[in-house]
């Protein structure tokens, strides 16, 4: 099962979210949580410290490769394990969460 969460700012995403996960994570089901918002605060909400932050996923895990035909595609340049073991953290009830990016500074988004 996947599922997305998109929505104005301030619309409760980032809360939503973890709840969902979590509880999800209670029923015994793995579950991978991944934060795209270039202000990251999934971490928190799924009760992890205020100080704990995540090493976000670099660009370089994506790669632009031509096929054959010319056609381009992203392919990832490691596992999908490999990402999640390198990038991953342990949240509260057995969620993994992954900060897919973050802004450093403005323009560099």
């Amino acid at each position: 099962m996947k599922i997305a969460i998109s929505g104005k700012g301030g619309s409760g995403k980032t809360t939503i979210s973890a709840t969902l996960t979590r509880l999800i994570a209670r029923r015994g089901l793995s579950v991978l949580a991944i934060d795209g918002d270039p202000n990251p605060n999934l971490i928190q909400a799924l009760g992890l410290g205020p100080g704990v932050e995540a090493e976000a996923v670099p660009r370089s895990v994506v790669e632009r490769r031509e096929d054959e035909a010319g056609k381009t595609r992203h392919v990832l340049t490691s596992s999908v394990s490999e990402i999640v073991g390198r990038y991953g953290l342990k949240a509260p009830d057995g969620v993994t969460v992954l900060v897919g990016t973050k802004v450093d500074h403005a323009g560099a988004g």
